[in-house]
This record gives C-alpha cells, structure tokens and sequence, in this order.
C-alpha cells in the first residue's frame, strides 16, 4: 500500500478541525479529575465515615468496567430516560436532537476521578506520618497541615501517576465515536470516506494525539522537577 502524501496533509487538517472537541472531552474530565480526585483521596485516607467505603465501593466497580463500555451503557440510559421525560412533558425533542458530547464528558470525568483518586490516594501515604504530628504540635490546623506539609511533599510522588492516567485520557477520548461523536479520530477519517485513504487518516489522528500527549508529558514533567526540588529542601 503506497503511501498518498496529499490525503495524508488533507486528513490532518480535518483531523485539526476537531481539535477543540478533544480538548473539551480530555479538558473538563481531566479539571474534574483533579478536583474530586483529591478530595476523594482525603476522604479515604483519613477515613471520613459512610463517604469512604462509599467512594471505595464506587471506584473498584467504576474502575473493573472498559470505558466504552460504561459509555455505552451511559448513552442507553441517557436515550432512554430523555426520551421518556421528552414524551411525557410533551417537549417534542428527541434523544437524538440533544449533543451527546456531554455523555463522553461523564464518563471520562468519572474514569479520571476513579484514576487521579488512586494516583493520590497512594501518595499520601509516602509521607512520614511523624510530619502530620509535627505539624499538629506546633499548632497548625488540619486543614493547615495538609495544604502546607501533606500535598507539597505528596504531589510530586503522585505526578508520574497521574501524567500516565492523563496521557490515557487522552487516548480513551477517541473512543466516543462509538456513540456517534465527531473527534480527532473521526474528524481524521472524514476525506478517507472519499479517497477510502483509511493509512493515512490513521496516520495523521495518531500524529495529532502523539504531539497532545507529548506536550502533556513534557509540561507535568517540569512540574514534577519542581516539586522535587522544593521537597528536598522540606526534607
């Protein structure tokens, strides 16, 4: 199979136009990811009753389930109970009608959380615990000791952690073409359903996500130097 450099240039251009749609599926899973990711770690380490085995129980089944097929189920349901409201309030809107961008959204938000969750969760517990005393006995809150002491010194354990989970993000976003939603992926393959050019489609989405993750990884590794060098002199 010889390849065609035209269709190639022609399928990364489209492949770019839905750019935006991947960094929205990828952006807003990977801010919630963080968001609830570190809370839920607080709360299981330090064992918050009812809210901890609930989050345990809820990312050991979350986390056992292949993402398409959590967004699979997602999208089913969404159908289904949209589709009953609409016809019972007489809305005359159909399932179909509404965007499904935001059931990719879910469901990589809820994959990041369960990941970024772990990731943290395992970090905490790579700092001494005579530090968490120290801290108490000179007179800082809890709150004060976890924002001062816990995280500086926990963030760059979790780092590498959570640079893979976002990189995995990353790549699990071209799984929504499964439920009809135009990414870097689809919006690649759109002129090969003329030039039936599917190497080079393939080629250029694969280009498109290459520079995304790498760009990922070089931006949290510098973080991650940095949050070496500031524990070191915590130490």
């Amino acid at each position: 199979m010889e390849f065609n450099a035209v269709y190639f240039w022609e399928s990364l251009q489209s492949g770019l136009t839905y750019l935006p749609r991947t960094m929205e599926l990828t952006g807003i899973p990977i801010l919630c990811g963080f968001v609830f990711g570190i809370l839920f770690a607080v709360v299981r380490v330090y064992k918050v009753s009812f809210f901890s085995p609930l989050i345990a129980v809820f990312v050991v089944i979350y986390q056992g389930l292949p993402t398409v097929v959590a967004l699979l189920i997602f999208n089913l349901m969404f159908m289904a109970n949209f589709n009953a409201v609409s016809s019972s309030l007489s809305l005359g809107i159909t399932a179909a009608q509404i965007d499904n961008i935001w059931i990719g959204i879910v469901v990589l938000s809820l994959q990041a959380i369960c990941n970024i969750e772990e990731a943290f969760r395992g970090a905490f517990y790579s700092v001494d615990n005579g530090q968490h005393a120290a801290a108490l006995s000179v007179g800082l809150t809890e709150v004060q000791t976890l924002r001062r002491i816990i995280l500086p010194q926990m963030l760059p354990v979790a780092l590498p952690m959570v640079t893979n989970n976002i990189v995995g993000i990353i790549k699990n976003s071209s799984i929504v073409v499964a439920i009809g939603i135009t990414e870097v992926l689809a919006g690649a393959s759109i002129p090969a359903s003329k030039t039936y050019s599917f190497l080079e489609s393939y080629i250029a989405a694969a280009l498109i996500y290459w520079v995304l993750t790498a760009c990922v990884e070089y931006t949290f590794r510098r973080i991650e130097l940095r949050g070496r060098k500031y524990r070191r002199q915590l130490a």
